[in-house]
């Protein structure tokens, strides 16, 4: 019996198949359970916001909000609503200019980092700098001279970025990482002592030991009145006053005392 060219084709194509991997399975994994919802429109404002990056600013509740396009950070209490408080915390159109954080200018920053003590390093990219902003006002800290792309290490000054680089801040190590994707580097830059210095174990310790020396008043206190009673169940009186005993001590007029004159009548009687 021949088999047909087809069913012969079918076969061989049949058999091929076995000898290939099959590929692996790519389906969706849908967790439910959560929602979406907008709870800050930029176009609805009265002064129009690109939002780009949003982080918590430190020490407050409330939100740092870049607007990339403006060059301009914002901030937004939370929790974020349509009524939330939007207020302009620093940048002023788009440029290069230190100084006071209203009067500054970024070139279309694309991210930011924010410290403990809610000071802010901004990575403007466009400028090929590193930014700050702090209580003193925005300076900048590294890539001040390059003004152009690079990747120059060294002092921060003469350092140099591509037109592609995040930031983040670690604390752990007191530096800013850099992700340097333009050139495909991750770098290191370590900052001041200053940047990063907490709360001394001095101002930490006072609170701790007031405390501690509260509770031992107390309970010296309430070992005492517990005391009291049983001293005085068991022996009918207190201690003899310390007082007294001093009384006694004392010499009189004649600079004898009350303890001289007890022995010497003592030697009468004998």
């Amino acid at each position: 019996m021949e088999f047909p060219c087809s069913a012969l084709l079918l076969l061989l194509l049949l058999l091929l198949a076995n000898f290939y991997p099959k590929p692996a399975s790519s389906e969706l994994v849908l967790e439910y359970g959560y929602t979406v919802t907008t709870v800050l429109d930029g176009d609805k404002l009265q002064i129009p916001i690109h939002p780009f990056s949003v982080l918590p600013r430190a020490r407050t509740q409330d939100l740092l909000l870049l607007d990339s396009v403006n060059s301009n950070f914002y901030i937004v209490s939370f929790p974020i609503s349509p009524d939330s408080g939007i207020s302009r915390f620093s940048g002023n159109g788009t440029g290069l200019s230190d100084g006071r954080p209203l009067a500054a200018m970024f070139h279309h920053p694309r991210s930011f980092a924010v410290d403990s003590k809610g000071t802010l390093y901004v990575a403007d990219r466009n400028n090929h700098a590193i930014r700050k902003i702090s209580s003193s006002g925005v300076t900048t800290i590294a890539g001040g001279f390059s003004k152009k792309p690079g990747r120059s290490d060294g002092p921060a000054q003469n350092a140099s970025f591509s037109d592609d680089f995040d930031l983040v801040f670690v604390p752990k190590i007191c530096a800013l990482l850099i992700s340097d994707r333009g050139n495909r580097l991750v770098r290191q830059m370590n900052l001041k002592p200053e940047d990063c210095e907490r709360e001394s174990r001095l101002e930490l310790g006072v609170p701790l030991v007031s405390v501690i020396g509260v509770l031992c008043l107390l309970v010296g206190l309430l070992s005492g009145f517990a005391v009291r009673p049983f001293l005085i169940s068991h022996t009918g009186r207190l201690g003899r006053p310390l007082f007294r005993q001093d009384v006694e001590a004392l010499p009189n007029h004649s600079g004898e005392t009350s303890t001289d004159n007890l022995l010497r009548h003592q030697k009468r009687n004998c």
